[in-house]
């Protein structure tokens, strides 16, 4: 009698032993992968960055005390001085090298809100003083856009703008006013420059020198 209670206790431990194996055969059986990990990366931001006339126009975007203006010499004008039938220019010098995106420059020319001179005219302008002079047909307030594509050889440009102080016949001043501007001594002349990124995967793809300056459209004249 002993001997069959002990063999049915030696089997029903053998039989949870049996149990416990097989449950955790199943478990490891139906067990999921699992796996974590994380990562970061950088992006580098292209650069947009201009100097006009050799300064920081993104930091500090008041250019004025940069512009030199300069008047040809006449044996009866003195040096230095503007009066009617004076010629003379400026010069605006774009360094775009670290510039990382194609972009357009659109740079336009008034007079400046101190000026007295109203027949003070841009007569037109040169690029890097190659080529001769381009003519502007709107002479008081042109302007002129120029397309840069990314990667060009050349990144800095100078822009050499021609003034007159008009006395033709086509000149709105007579010579009084003439007089009058004397009087107040000051011409001057306003400069603004507009820098936008080309958006278009299909600008500014290759490499060169940037497209020709378009020049601003010749006006329509009243009906």
């Amino acid at each position: 009698m002993n001997k069959i209670l002990k063999n049915r206790k030696f089997r029903l431990l053998l039989a949870c032993i049996s149990l416990l194996l097989l449950v955790d055969m199943i478990q490891d059986s139906y067990a999921k992968y699992v796996t974590s990990a994380e990562g970061e990366t950088n992006f580098t931001i292209a650069s947009w960055s201009f100097l006009v006339n050799q300064q920081d126009v993104i930091n500090n975007s008041d250019f004025s005390n940069t512009i030199i203006p300069v008047i040809n010499s006449n044996s009866n004008i003195k040096a230095g001085t503007i009066a009617p039938t004076s010629t003379g220019y400026f010069d605006i010098t774009i360094d775009s090298s670290d510039v990382e995106v194609a972009f357009t420059e659109t740079i336009s020319l008034s007079t400046g809100a101190s000026n007295a001179v109203d027949d003070l005219i841009f007569t037109g302008y040169t690029v890097n003083s190659s080529g001769s002079v381009i003519s502007f047909q709107n002479q008081t307030n042109p302007s002129i856009t120029v397309n840069h594509s990314l990667n060009e050889q050349v990144t800095v440009n100078t822009y050499r703008f021609f003034i007159e102080w008009d006395d033709s016949v086509n000149a709105t001043m007579d010579n009084a006013d003439d007089v009058d501007a004397s009087v107040s001594g000051n011409a001057s002349v306003a400069v603004n420059i507009n820098f936008i990124q080309n958006a278009n995967n299909n600008q500014g793809s290759g490499s060169g020198s940037g497209s020709e300056p378009e020049p601003d459209p010749e006006p329509v004249p009243d009906p």
